[in-house]
């Protein structure tokens, strides 16, 4: 269920995607659920100050091994929630994201992440 307050800095994500479009959808998505979110750039990442108090990483698969390499953070690999599906109209398949599972996942891990730190 989404949130109806503002969303918290308390409860960052970072979102570290090459789709610029993909990367604002994921952003709006958490925002409904009260998380802050900052958006990073696989080609410049930011320095270790600015991405201190973030919770998890929103990514995908190509940059699981780079982000685990740089941050001690739980990561989400948003293509786990992508999926196919027959299109009538065209003979390429429809690619639908699915949100709710997703938005599962992430209050999951931030829900596992604070009883480790209570």
């Amino acid at each position: 269920m989404p949130s109806s307050s503002f969303p918290s800095p308390e409860r960052r994500v970072l979102v570290c995607l090459e789709n610029p479009q993909a990367a604002v959808r994921i952003q709006s998505v958490l925002s409904q659920y009260g998380f802050a979110t900052t958006a990073i750039s696989p080609a410049a990442m930011p320095d270790e100050g600015e991405l201190a108090g973030s919770l998890l990483v929103v990514t995908y698969t190509a940059m699981i091994g780079r982000m685990r390499a740089m941050l001690d953070l739980p990561l989400v690999n948003v293509e786990a929630f992508i999926f196919e599906t027959p299109n009538a109209a065209s003979p390429q398949p429809k690619r639908l994201f699915d949100g709710a599972a997703f938005v599962k996942r992430i209050l999951a891990i931030v829900n596992a992440e604070r009883r480790l730190t209570v």
